[in-house]
């Protein structure tokens, strides 16, 4: 009987390497969940402290593929961390899955994002046997719309109401889908 590996398989793109988070993340990961502006559209708080977030790292370099995984966005030239991408509420006999994204902010509108994407939709398509790929994306979202419309996402639905609870506020989302085979 084959092994279940205990890791999240490295994605190569041209210019990145969407690989599995490392305690040495750290810093790194901070930046993206610490910063308040870069979480403005986010389903979650900005951590407050190092500290906040590294007990969300333990959560990053856990491997759950029955469920979710999540992967750092890495430079290849630079060997940075600069954004992170991931798959979530996994639904198997379904064959569907979430998916999200975050970029720092020097480094958006540069197309990684778009790479990433095609490199993690490729996996779930291709090894995973996805069907269907679903993104919730707040409606004022520009950024993250147009990027799963590159992909080949297509709006199914919204907005949803009260979906997100961030901050203290509820916020509404869109619901956009992409079926294997439509992707870009």
């Amino acid at each position: 009987m084959a092994r279940k590996p205990k890791t999240a398989p490295v994605l190569e793109t041209d210019r990145l390497r969407v690989r599995p988070f490392r305690g040495g993340d750290l810093k790194a990961l901070h930046a993206l969940y610490g910063d308040a502006e870069n979480l403005r559209y986010w389903g979650t708080d900005p951590t407050g402290s190092l500290d906040e977030t590294r007990r969300m790292l333990r959560w990053h370099v856990a491997y759950h593929p029955g469920h979710y995984v999540l992967w750092a966005v890495e430079d290849k030239k630079s060997r940075r961390l600069i954004g992170m991408i991931n798959y979530h509420r996994r639904d198997r006999r379904e064959r569907r899955v979430d998916v999200g994204w975050m970029i720092e902010p020097g480094h958006q509108g540069k197309g990684y994002m778009t790479e990433a994407g095609r490199a993690l939709l490729r996996y779930l398509i291709d090894t995973l046997k996805v069907h269907k790929v679903e993104a919730v994306i707040r409606p004022d979202n520009k950024p993250s719309i147009a990027l799963a419309k590159r992909l080949g996402f297509r709006l199914e639905g919204g907005p949803i109401r009260d979906r997100w609870l961030v901050g203290g506020r509820w916020h509404s989302v869109m619901l956009y889908g992409l079926i294997a085979g439509e992707e870009r």
